[in-house]
């Protein structure tokens, strides 16, 4: 059955339950699984489970200059692109040495998304908990959840993807493990010029230093469609809890001031 006809299945299963009641059960041979416990929920967060080896609770800034080797906001050493990827990512540079915004999807709202999401200069506000590791990015709002109750990925046909992706992480060591897939590909990238595939997995090993005052997140991302071999980058943020993040939307009439996001000044 193809995605939609699942989810058109889903669908209908959901609407047969309501109509009988929100408790009955669904009969026949299609009813849905047994779930497990929400990441929430009193039975998995008090489940007994290892104690991890840091807490990420807390406020997380940029560190541009410790960033700047590493290609700042980009993520470098680049990759061998394959052509299809090398021809847009050159269209893109030509494009900015011109003076010109090239496809600047952020400037009209689009999500920024993994892995781009965990470049900003914003404040990125961080909880944990035993069941997951919840990340906001004052910048649109845009949150990632990181499950690490034990959980595999979800089902891609069930789960739609999404712009911060499906993340599972675990621990190994001193690091935690966090293996994202199922990512969104329309209106994504991941830097200038190098758009989000469908076969893009991105792993992260991510280590406090410090004192628990430097989080390092080590980047490999895997699209064998894009690029060839494995393309890593390793990055920084500093730990500033006098900061709070606020309100920082993002509207298209709000933005229209910006050259990015003027047509005559973007390569669409």
């Amino acid at each position: 059955m193809s995605r939609v006809g699942v989810r058109a299945a889903i669908l209908l299963l959901i609407a047969a339950g309501a109509a009988t009641g929100a408790d009955a059960p669904v009969s026949g041979t299609g009813a849905l699984p047994p779930q497990p416990p929400g990441a929430l929920s009193k039975e998995n967060l008090n489940k007994k489970r290892a104690k991890p080896p840091f807490d990420l609770t807390g406020n997380w800034m940029w560190n541009s200059q410790r960033n700047r080797d590493s290609g700042g906001a980009q993520f470098f050493p680049l990759p061998k692109f394959k052509p299809a990827v090398q021809a847009v990512y050159d269209e893109a540079m030509a494009t900015i040495k011109a003076g010109k915004a090239y496809k600047n999807d952020e400037g009209y709202c689009w999500p920024a998304g993994m892995p781009e999401s965990m470049t900003r200069v914003w404040p990125n506000q961080t909880i944990q908990l035993p069941t997951m590791i919840m990340m906001v990015q004052m910048l649109k709002h845009e949150i990632r959840w990181i499950y690490i109750d034990g959980r595999p990925h979800a089902d891609p046909e069930i789960k739609p993807p999404s712009y911060s992706g499906d993340s599972i992480g675990r621990y190994e060591g001193d690091t935690l493990i966090v293996d994202t897939t199922n990512l969104q590909t329309r209106h994504h990238w991941i830097q200038n010029g190098v758009p989000v595939g469908e076969k893009l997995r991105i792993i992260e090993r991510i280590k406090l230093l410090d004192g628990g005052n430097t989080m390092q997140n080590t980047i490999k991302m895997i699209d064998p469609d894009s690029w060839e071999g494995e393309w890593t980058s390793t990055k920084y943020w500093y730990r500033d809890d006098s900061i709070d993040a606020e309100e920082a939307f993002c509207l298209p009439d709000i933005n229209d001031n910006l050259l990015s996001t003027r047509e005559s000044s973007q390569v669409r």
